[in-house]
């Protein structure tokens, strides 16, 4: 009986990893697409709702980092910067501007893709929106 029920618990993973392509089952969590936020709308108004339901980990205070070229200064902390459409729109309270209802999707960026895909950011990681056309 005990294996039965190991087997039907393996069947289960077999069949929940099946669903999806494995490059999707990967990598997810630094993407917010419109289709999640719509399974989630009921209470979410703006961006900035969507990611501090959906995705708050994008909010967390990342680890210090040390500015090049100051090893005696005191670290400072990761902060994370908006681009709207891959321009610079703000901080992430300029997420409680957009409505949720405009949003493609969202994806985070560390401060090393960020600076790699828009220049040198001051150590800032990006949360990129993308609106519907």
């Amino acid at each position: 009986m005990r294996t039965v029920g190991l087997g039907l618990s393996v069947l289960s993973i077999v069949a929940f990893m099946a669903g999806a392509p494995l490059h999707a089952q990967r990598g997810q969590r630094n993407l917010l697409t419109a289709e999640e936020i719509e399974r989630a709308k009921a209470s979410i108004a703006t961006a900035f709702d969507a990611v501090e339901m959906l995705r708050p980990r994008w909010f967390q205070r990342r680890e210090l980092a040390r500015l090049p070229g100051t090893p005696t200064e005191p670290l400072q902390d990761i902060t994370v910067r908006v681009y709207l459409n891959d321009h610079v729109a703000g901080g992430a309270d300029y997420l409680k501007t957009i409505p949720v209802e405009t949003v493609l999707e969202m994806r985070w960026l560390s401060q090393n893709e960020a600076a790699s895909r828009f220049g040198p950011t001051e150590g800032y990681a990006a949360i990129v929106v993308t609106l519907r056309r």
